[in-house]
């Protein structure tokens, strides 16, 4: 027997979509505190290793090494930062679209059903930005690689 998967007249939701997402909710919720837990250990990282920077800076004894360390350190500690952001709005996404399920559970409309879902598609919009903008910059690297060792390649060969 098929479940019914229709949107009943004037807005109810019938119970097996609900149903269906109400299933969902448990592992968007967790997928959503796992995000946070990440951002936050990203946060937390970047700024110790900016403090490590510091002090290892300030124990370096030539200036040039002072400033190696400090620039190394913060400069590591924006890229953890900048990763710990690329993590919020999916975080957000998915917590949002937990809500919207408990809202859709204890009142199966239409337009709770439409909320839900609108939260699910920006969540998947977002991974497939991110995802194409990840190829590209593989792609990126990968010819960057190439023709730097190409490059090393000849000028070793040319001595």
């Amino acid at each position: 027997m098929e479940p019914n998967f229709t949107i009943s007249p004037g807005g109810a939701v019938g119970s097996a979509v609900v149903d269906q997402l109400a299933r969902t909710k448990g592992w968007t919720r967790l997928f959503s505190v796992l995000l946070w837990i990440g951002a936050a250990f990203l946060i937390l990282g970047g700024g110790g290793m900016m403090l490590f920077g510091l002090i290892a800076g300030g124990a370096a004894e030539q200036f040039d090494q002072q400033l190696a360390a400090i620039g190394g350190a913060i400069g590591l500690g924006i890229v953890y930062f900048l990763m710990a952001i690329f993590y919020i709005y999916p975080a957000l996404k998915l917590g949002n679209y937990s809500s919207r399920i408990s809202d859709l559970m204890n009142a199966p409309s239409e337009a709770n059903l439409i909320a839900a879902l609108n939260e699910q598609r920006a969540f998947w919009k977002y991974v497939g930005i991110l995802m194409v903008l990840m190829l590209a910059l593989y792609a990126v690297i990968i010819i960057g690689v190439l023709i730097t060792t190409g490059f090393a390649a000849a000028g070793s060969g040319a001595s």
